[in-house]
């Protein structure tokens, strides 16, 4: 059993015009690809609510092994990009990707013991 979770956070908005055709490829098939990267144990997708979430109103939450999953990201996106290309190309065309951040409740993120 895991101590302590551990989650990769990604933001992002939908592209003008996009929302509509986005939330569908995100739910059909960018959601259920994105879950099967290595060392994902679970993926979240949430909207910001009443504009707390600034200009990226869109988080997605990947729980994660552990820190070394984005060692074996880069390793299997660059050793097989025809199957990871495709659906990276069609993110980007309906989103606009905005900054990242890890999240977790390990005793090294607490700002005091």
């Amino acid at each position: 059993m895991d101590l302590y979770r551990i989650y990769f956070v990604g933001t992002a908005r939908s592209r003008p015009g996009k929302a509509s055709e986005a939330s569908k490829w995100w739910r059909e098939e960018g959601e259920p690809f994105y879950a099967s990267l290595p060392g994902v144990k679970s993926l979240q997708t949430y909207a910001a609510q009443f504009g707390l979430g600034g200009a990226y109103n869109l988080e997605f939450w990947y729980e994660i092994d552990d820190y070394a999953v984005m060692d074996a990201w880069d390793k299997v996106m660059s050793e097989d990009p025809g199957k990871y290309g495709p659906n990276f190309a069609k993110f980007a065309e309906l989103f606009e990707g905005g900054p990242s951040r890890i999240m977790g409740d390990w005793p090294e993120s607490r700002l005091v013991d």
